[in-house]
């Protein structure tokens, strides 16, 4: 996919966006979409217009392009986001499972190792604390500490697979959380980054046509609605609305 105004590719054109140009959607970015697909089409059809005002029929070509590729880079966003949700659900299950089995762990060692002060301090350390990240190094430490002391559990015939299911869950947990945390801090996702930039590029050309359109057409109001974003006057309708009722009260 390419720039119709150029021949760069569109993607090199929007990653020559600099930082300050780059913003996040303000309404749903499939609006954004759909207002661009209906401002090609209203454009095309005031062509004359906005020609003789100087605006080019190459940009006025270009915002489906852009559109297209938004609507790409959103796609590339939602499946991260999603898969995000899908991995919390995960978590959840295996966190369940990983704090039962670290209780069992907790009352077996505390049980095998009750005579040994030194070994006592060290598992201490581990059973010390709480929360998420806790419990990975929970589910970690357990095993090393097996390892490094067998013969106490042996003694009470500690099922050791309970330690092959820790080792497990410490990892599987560890990495459902890069994974889940990844999309919720999301500002430095790059999927997210990129979505915002082909945003940002639509955007740039959005504003610059209806900029063209209410000039054109400043003297008929309703030409003039053509360039501005219906999802923007319904939402301001809908909020004067509210404003008029609370006041009436």
């Amino acid at each position: 996919m390419t720039d119709l105004a150029t021949t760069k590719p569109i993607e090199e054109l929007v990653l020559e966006i600099t930082d300050e140009q780059i913003v996040s959607p303000t309404i749903p970015v499939y609006i954004t979409i759909g207002e661009a697909g209906q401002l090609h089409r209203n454009a095309l059809e005031d062509k004359d217009a906005l020609l003789a005002k100087g605006l080019t029929l190459e940009k006025i070509e270009d915002l489906n392009s852009r559109a297209l590729f938004l609507q790409d880079k959103q796609s590339d966003w939602i499946a991260v986001y999603e898969s995000a949700q899908s991995n919390t659900e995960k978590w959840d299950q295996v966190y369940e499972e990983a704090s039962l089995l670290q209780k069992e762990l907790k009352y077996d060692f505390l049980f095998a190792y009750r005579n040994n002060e030194k070994i006592l301090t060290q598992l201490n350390n581990i059973i010390d604390g709480n929360g998420k990240m806790d419990l990975i190094q929970d589910m970690s430490d357990y095993p090393k500490l097996a390892k490094q002391y067998p013969e106490p559990l042996k003694l009470i015939n500690f099922d050791n697979s309970k330690l092959e299911k820790s080792d497990r869950f410490s990892h599987e947990l560890y990495d459902l959380w890069q994974k889940i945390d990844g999309a919720k801090n999301s500002t430095y996702r790059p999927e997210k980054i990129m979505r915002d930039r082909a945003y940002s590029y639509l955007k740039q050309l959005v504003d610059e046509i209806r900029t063209y359109g209410k000039y054109a057409f400043w003297n008929d109001e309703e030409k003039q609605k053509r360039y501005t974003s219906e999802y923007q006057r319904r939402k301001f309708a809908r909020n004067s609305k509210v404003k008029t009722n609370e006041n009436s009260l």
